[in-house]
């Protein structure tokens, strides 16, 4: 499927620029790939002028490893994103909004359950999302956790379950709100064994404009909330009164966690001309979109739903394919947020913008 075959059901719509790229590149006849690819060669000179050490490529047996950023480094991502000034059309950012839904849902039904692994590692990350008996001692009494009373955590942008179904695994005592603006994700994710209606209550919900599920806010709002890659698919000029609207849903004393693409992702470093919508935020093959976080961004933003910041950091990997030979290196923004006992009023957004 063209990545923009959409376009042919608009009478006179203009010419996508990745389309005129497209037929600009087959009239060359060039054909590119791997390392020889000029956006591969672009990321490799990067990492040369600055100096970064594959230190995934040291031990065999590794396929991961932390990596380490510095200044200049951050300085040539910068530069390498400033070449592309070019932005998509406002008719097709406007396509792109009106239709978020809508291509999401083609993504699922295109990929069922197939693309993302499930997230077996959240509650190592989010400790407050463990068995209260797998818990360290010390955070349950600072918590004050009840451990017969079961906690309910609402996940936007569940997708088909991979973060929800092993958390009911591992967490006996934790019930999930989950929402999705994708109806065949949700489809899908009530197919899927382990979906348990006595514990997860999954519906169709566009955080942008609907009302969130009276199980998110019944007897006083939800334990925890989590925001796993989701945020990102989000115009920009939303994120906040998605967050605000979250946030309104959980108990004082509860917690948001976060975990997102971050700012110079090999991923974004990756995006040719044509596919920016606007600064730090694209358009994927297939329509979908995604945006590329700061610590600075993420704090504003949940921070103005009048939310305490307990954790707001970057997570930087390197990944290696030793069959492709290539290093993949890797941003994301890790952040947890706690609702305070006597909330302070959040910030005024207007959810219509």
């Amino acid at each position: 499927m063209h990545v923009f075959e959409c376009r042919t059901k608009v009478a006179r719509a203009p010419v996508h620029p990745c389309d005129q790229m497209a037929i600009n590149s087959t009239a060359k006849a060039t054909t590119m790939s791997g390392n020889s690819n000029p956006v591969n060669k672009a990321l490799e000179e990067l990492v040369e002028q600055a100096g970064v050490k594959k230190v995934v490529l040291e031990d065999h047996e590794k396929v991961v490893a932390d990596d380490v950023w510095t200044e200049e480094r951050e300085v040539l991502a910068r530069e390498l994103l400033a070449k592309d000034k070019s932005t998509i059309p406002e008719f097709w950012q406007n396509k792109y909004e009106k239709e978020a839904a809508k291509n999401w849902d083609v993504f699922y039904k295109r990929n069922t359950t197939n693309f993302y692994k499930d997230r077996h590692y959240l509650h190592l990350v989010f400790p407050d999302l463990n068995a209260q008996e797998a818990r360290p001692r010390h955070r349950i009494e600072l918590t004050g956790d009840d451990p017969s009373k079961p906690k309910t955590l609402l996940e936007v942008g569940c997708g088909v379950g991979n973060a929800a179904l092993p958390l009911l695994e591992i967490n006996p005592a934790l019930n999930i709100v989950a929402i999705d603006f994708a109806d065949t994700a949700i489809a899908l994710l009530k197919k899927q064994p382990l979906y348990d209606e006595a514990r997860v209550a999954a519906s169709v919900c566009d955080i942008t404009k609907d009302e969130l599920p009276l199980t998110a806010v019944a007897n006083g709002g939800v334990d925890f909330a989590l925001f796993l890659f989701c945020l990102s698919a989000l115009h920009p000029d939303k994120m906040r009164a998605a967050v605000q609207k979250v946030a309104a849903a959980v108990r004082p004393g509860g917690k948001v966690f976060f975990r997102d693409y971050g700012r110079y992702d090999q991923a974004q470093l990756r995006f040719k001309s044509g596919h920016k919508l606007q600064e730090n935020f694209y358009v994927r093959q297939g329509n979908t979109r995604a945006y590329y976080f700061t610590i600075e961004e993420v704090a504003e933003i949940f921070e103005g739903a009048g939310l305490v910041c307990l954790e707001n950091e970057y997570i930087r990997r390197q990944y290696v394919n030793r069959q492709q030979n290539i290093v993949r290196f890797r941003v994301w923004v890790h952040a947890i947020f706690q609702k305070p006992v006597t909330a302070p009023a959040a910030e005024s957004i207007d959810s219509s913008s």
